[in-house]
């Protein structure tokens, strides 16, 4: 195996020692030959050697196979004699591997063997070293682009259509080009086209939605962004993006779905758990004023579980179903806050409302809603307790009157009056 340097990627040890056993067989040299179990491992190796060939399994600690081999090729865009070869364990993970395409050059099932990981270098390396003409076709387009040779790129592009059965990367640059003449329509039409070819080709499904996203059809970009998140491996960017849209189309009951992906990551940017948190309360609220009071609490309940150290989130649960005349089930998320954030406003703001919702004694609960006032929080919910406990408690008008007049000023800060 004339290779110089080899990677071996997988999080599970027994299979990573049979995999760089199965490499030493077919005569990689021991010292050259590095193994690693996680994306930032792998990514720490790669920037440190020079490696010729990836065996990756397609869940690593971190990610995936899928995002190192993209990672990798965004870095050596130009690395021509680079392998990057997927390990597959069942059908939907191969055929995202085969949607992949120029990101995955070939992909090993499990259980593999000596002989078929053999089989599958040769081939593998052969096709880099000799290109079918369709793969010379797609390589010459994407060199005349990117001199800024549009029509020149769109011919042989062109030419490349009829030398492959499923010709899906050929008619994506050609969308690509489409973009760039500024023809929207048409590129739509060839990202679509190529998708008849293969309905979950990677490239296809990212363009296509790049465009929706251009052209602000949002509801159009969010079915291809939750196509790509249904068939490829999960990270936080691209959950975000779906999660994000998810919630600007208004597809609140598809939350739960991204919340059981969510779980399973590894990595949770801030992002994402904030995009996540907004997603699973605005999914309840509309469950709950639509009398589905059982699963919205079950979203509430998700959001306090992954997302109690944003104690904003725990703050709008409870102010929700305070409002809603539900103090009890909203007494359940006290216990939610962490213990240092028990003396925020977002805790003590909470635990008025509660006991201000279970109504079992004006004087303590008007006590405590002045505590909070003169502590200067000032809050819509709170100060309508307040007042009503007041009224409640046969408080004079001129004494509430206060009280009154901030909580206009909280509703019409810019001092207009309420058509």
């Amino acid at each position: 195996m004339e290779i110089s340097e080899i990677l071996v990627v997988d999080k599970n040890a027994s299979s990573r020692t049979r995999l760089q056993k199965i490499v030493l067989d077919l005569g990689g040299k021991r010292h050259k030959i590095h193994s690693c179990g996680s994306l930032e491992e792998a990514t720490a190796i790669l920037n440190s050697k020079s490696i010729s060939l990836v065996l990756s399994d397609y869940f690593i600690t971190g990610g995936s196979g899928f995002d190192l081999f993209k990672m990798i090729r965004a870095q050596q865009p130009d690395n021509k004699s680079l392998c990057l070869v997927l390990v597959t364990s069942n059908i939907s993970q191969t055929a995202v591997a085969k949607a992949a395409e120029e990101d995955v050059d070939s992909f090993v099932i499990k259980p593999f063997t000596i002989q078929s990981i053999h089989e599958n270098l040769l081939t593998t390396v052969v096709s880099k070293i000799q290109p079918s003409e369709y793969m010379q076709k797609i390589d010459s387009g994407k060199e005349l682009i990117n001199k800024g040779s549009l029509e020149e790129a769109m011919t042989v592009l062109k030419e490349a259509i009829p030398l492959h059965p499923q010709p899906a990367l050929a008619l994506f640059y050609i969308g690509q080009i489409e973009i760039m003449q500024k023809f929207l329509s048409k590129a739509q039409g060839s990202f679509q086209q190529g998708l008849t070819f293969n309905t979950i080709h990677y490239k296809c499904l990212v363009g296509l939605y790049d465009l929706f996203m251009r052209q602000r059809k949002y509801k159009e970009a969010y079915e291809v962004v939750k196509k790509v998140s249904n068939y490829f491996p999960a990270n936080p960017d691209r959950l975000t993006q779906v999660v994000r849209l998810a919630i600007q189309t208004e597809n609140y009951r598809d939350m739960q779905s991204f919340y059981d992906v969510f779980t399973t990551l590894d990595e949770r940017t801030p992002v994402l758990v904030n995009y996540i948190g907004a997603g699973l309360f605005v999914a309840g609220k509309f469950l709950m004023n639509n009398k589905e009071e059982k699963l919205a609490l079950q979203f509430f309940e998700n959001l306090a579980i992954s997302c109690s150290e944003y104690t904003k989130f725990l703050r709008a649960i409870v102010v929700l179903l305070t409002e809603k005349g539900k103090a009890r089930e909203a007494e359940k998320f006290l216990s939610r806050f962490p213990v240092l954030e028990k003396s925020g406003e977002d805790y003590l703001v909470c635990d008025f409302l509660i006991v201000a919702g279970m109504a079992y004694d004006s004087g303590a609960t008007i006590r405590r809603g002045l505590e909070l006032y003169n502590k200067n929080i000032r809050n819509e919910s709170c100060l309508a307790a307040l007042i009503k406990e007041m009224e409640r408690a046969g408080h004079k008008k001129e004494k509430i009157e206060k009280y009154r007049s901030e909580l206009e000023e909280l509703k019409n800060p810019s001092g207009k009056k309420a058509a």
